[in-house]
């Protein structure tokens, strides 16, 4: 059940790769920052003490999707507020805000999963290699809508329609595996801005590349591009190039805070045409001003 792991010879050949994956409109994107991570651990499963009984865990999970849904309510936006007619709805918005969730972010564009896996990428290559895991999500639809008669999608279907946090504790209870990718309900900016989607498991604890790995046999569904550390400064400005950068993806103040950022340890310029002519005009007047002295003492 292992991915199939692919070491592209330049980068050319990475970009070519992502190109024809692309072009299928069948497989989603995740960048990780290290090659190295062997799984695909959602948040809270990270958190979550492994020696706990297994109820224990799903007690930890509703308590934290009721927090969540008590604290937020009065401070979320009103075209937010419909996140919380389903459970499902308000671990995304979770997702989304930052808390622990057994939810893991996708994303419909290469190139984004590529921004993310290049961040602190250094000019010295120092950091240790990248990677890019893609799925074929169509063929995990497939293969999901021929399992609907069996007993894990009936809990798994359970869990995702569950209107209460009583109702989703039940449905995660009953151990059963079943993994499936889906895309938000409602929208807002960032999650449009980054193409997101979500892979969720109906086993609280279980890695998603396992039970992705499980679901999608074939070597060419599910995928680990790695991408060599001494390339990942030269993959991120071009991506800037691209406008795949934070002013982008994260249409916020916060996002320009990045955005400026890491322009800087990119190397980049900030855009500024008007400052940049001040200062080379300051320069060449300086240096008008210099020359002259420098030849009078020469002649002397």
């Amino acid at each position: 059940m292992a991915w199939t792991l692919l070491w592209p010879k330049s980068l050319e050949d990475f970009y070519t790769i992502l190109y024809d994956l692309s072009d299928t409109q069948a497989y989603v994107f995740r960048g990780h920052a290290s090659a190295d991570w062997l799984h695909l651990v959602p948040s809270l499963h990270r958190g979550l003490a492994p020696q706990s009984k297994f109820a224990e865990k799903v007690f930890v999970e509703a308590t934290a999707i009721r927090a969540f849904r008590r604290h937020a309510r009065s401070l979320l936006l009103p075209s937010e507020l419909t996140y919380f007619d389903r459970i499902l709805d308000s671990i995304t918005l979770m997702q989304h805000y930052g808390a622990p969730t057994r939810l893991l972010d996708w994303t419909l564009s290469p190139w984004v999963a590529c921004y993310f896996a290049v961040q602190g990428a250094s000019a010295s290559g120092t950091g240790g290699d990248a990677a890019i895991w893609a799925f074929n999500s169509r063929e995990l639809r497939q293969r999901n809508h021929e399992s609907r008669a069996s007993v894990e999608f009936r809990h798994f279907n359970d869990l995702t329609i569950a209107d209460s946090v009583e109702a989703w504790a039940m449905a995660a209870l009953a151990e059963k595996s079943f993994v499936d990718v889906f895309r938000y309900k409602y929208a807002n900016q960032q999650m449009g801005a980054q193409q997101s989607l979500f892979t969720i498991s109906s086993m609280l604890g279980e890695d998603h590349d396992i039970a992705l790995a499980r679901s999608l046999r074939e070597p060419w569904q599910t995928l680990k591009i790695v991408i060599p550390a001494a390339q990942k400064q030269k993959l991120r400005q071009r991506l800037f190039a691209m406008n795949v950068s934070p002013l982008a993806l994260f249409p916020t103040l916060d996002g320009v805070g990045r955005n400026i950022r890491e322009t800087i340890e990119s190397g980049l310029p900030q855009d500024d045409e008007g400052l940049l002519w001040i200062l080379e005009a300051n320069a060449r007047a300086r240096g008008a001003r210099l020359k002259p002295k420098r030849t009078r003492r020469i002649r002397r």
